[in-house]
């Protein structure tokens, strides 16, 4: 009956991910986007690091330098050693502020780099929503956008604060964990034959029928708090609420529905939250 009903199963136009239960080639689209990826982590420390380093982007156009450039004051982090904050920025020749909004951008892109190699089971074409190009695009602009205000605004924004920025990355890191551990532990379950045609409910997936969505969402507010401010991390927020909310999980759940019938039912029954314990 599962059968039946997933090739009747049509995903929705406005999906962000349309490829559901078909599987293929990813070769030149994962490849392309770990290319421009390593385009993004290379202009990000460029205009990171400070102006007169050799490596910096500014220090060879200066005109394109910020009238005001990010805080570069002490920071210390809860729960994190100063000796630890010190040895990465020390490694990574930035201030403490730059360190971790370099060294978040670095986590997530080796999430990106996993989902799109190893955990991405179906095909990824180069053209096309949902394809490498479109993805690529979207996500690279996306963080570039946030590295940019970074960069040339926070010091000028009255919703940015360094007391504010000191608590995001523990939610930024937290975050990439959650959805790197949720997304690896369900990979290694389909790896197991003997799992096949079963839905994965063990681990994080015991909690809420979606930690991996959680995860990015964690993450993803805080990283655009700790670049934008406030006011855009409030924004990302409710931007993410409304695609989970209306598309994303709508989507893959009544795929789910029609790929796995009873199981899914099962599991729904058993773990009531979709992403938010308590709330959704």
């Amino acid at each position: 009956m599962a059968s039946k009903a997933l090739k009747q199963w049509k995903a929705d136009p406005g999906d962000l991910f349309p490829y559901r239960g078909q599987y293929g080639s990813k070769l030149w689209a994962a490849t392309f986007f770990l290319f421009t990826r390593s385009l993004l982590l290379i202009f990000a420390y460029s205009i990171l690091v400070p102006s007169n380093s050799f490596w910096s982007l500014f220090s060879r156009f200066p005109g394109a330098a910020p009238s005001r450039p990010p805080y570069t004051g002490a920071l210390s982090l809860p729960g994190i050693p100063d000796v630890l904050l010190r040895t990465v920025e020390n490694a990574l020749g930035m201030p403490s502020f730059s360190s971790l909004i370099f060294l978040s951008i670095l986590m997530n892109s080796i999430v990106f780099a996993f989902a799109n190699t190893l955990w991405r089971r179906e095909r990824f074409p180069m053209t096309g929503q949902g394809g490498g190009l479109v993805i690529s695009a979207q996500v690279q602009i996306v963080d570039l956008v946030h590295i940019l205000l970074f960069v040339y605004t926070s010091s000028l924004n009255p919703t940015w604060s360094p007391a504010l920025f000191r608590w995001m990355p523990m939610f930024i890191f937290s975050g990439e964990a959650l959805q790197f551990v949720a997304d690896h532990s369900k990979y290694l379950f389909r790896q197991n034959p003997w799992n096949d045609g079963k839905i994965y409910t063990g681990g994080l997936f015991n909690f809420v029928r979606h930690p991996n969505f959680l995860g990015f969402f964690v993450w993803r507010v805080a990283f655009a708090t700790a670049c934008g401010g406030l006011i855009l991390g409030v924004a990302v927020f409710a931007m993410f609420v409304n695609l989970f909310v209306q598309t994303s999980v709508p989507g893959l759940e009544g795929y789910l529905s029609a790929k796995y019938g009873k199981q899914w039912n099962l599991f729904k029954d058993r773990v009531k939250w979709k992403i938010f314990p308590g709330v959704y």
